[in-house]
């Protein structure tokens, strides 16, 4: 009988020792995990808004976003965007200017088919948007146009328009479009 209390003892130390181990290292991976993934963050972003020295996070309206700094000077902000390709949903950050023309685009995520639908990340084709602050039109549906689709993943190459068109109406519904105005407002620090 002692012998059976001493084993038991035993094995409730060692689960006791077991559970502590585990929980310290999720506790410890749990920080390098949400670091990777801030890192990760801040290089899309830096993607989206090549020029931007650091990001804000803002919250206006309910719609979030990034507003990207080069010293003090505003450079731009990064909206999120979706839109629909062939394989589902297709996640973007589009970076836009003050003016609300677009810097570059980045797919963040997508379910397209490898070949096709994935071409509409290709650099060529995302270059049209450039410069641009819509709209945006398929040569495809209207031979006065401004993008060229590409071949065989016209769902995507919609997508793609969607989710730009998406950013840019966002970027002018949040600040407007008037004369002399900034449409990316300062933002305000927490002190």
């Amino acid at each position: 009988m002692k012998k059976a209390i001493h084993f038991a003892w035993g094995v409730l130390a060692l689960f006791a020792l077991s559970v502590g181990i585990l929980w310290l290292a999720q506790a410890s991976t749990a920080g390098a995990s949400q670091t990777a993934k801030d890192i990760e963050r801040v290089w899309l972003l830096k993607q989206a808004l090549p020029g931007a020295e650091r990001f804000e996070s803002v919250d206006k309206e309910g719609i979030q976003y990034e507003v990207g700094y080069r010293g003090e000077e505003v450079i731009g902000g990064v909206f999120h965007a979706v839109g629909t390709g062939y394989g589902g949903p297709m996640q973007f950050m589009v970076g836009l200017d003050p003016q609300g023309k677009v810097v570059e685009i980045v797919l963040v995520s997508h379910k397209e088919s490898k070949g096709l639908g994935t071409r509409v990340a290709d650099p060529v084709f995302l270059s049209q948007f450039r410069g641009r602050g819509g709209p945006f039109i398929l040569k495809k549906d209207d031979p006065s146009g401004n993008i060229d689709g590409v071949a065989a993943a016209t769902l995507s190459t919609r997508g793609v328009i969607m989710a730009v068109e998406e950013a840019v109406k966002t970027f002018h519904s949040v600040w407007g479009t008037g004369e002399g105005t900034s449409p990316i407002p300062p933002v305000e620090r927490e002190e």
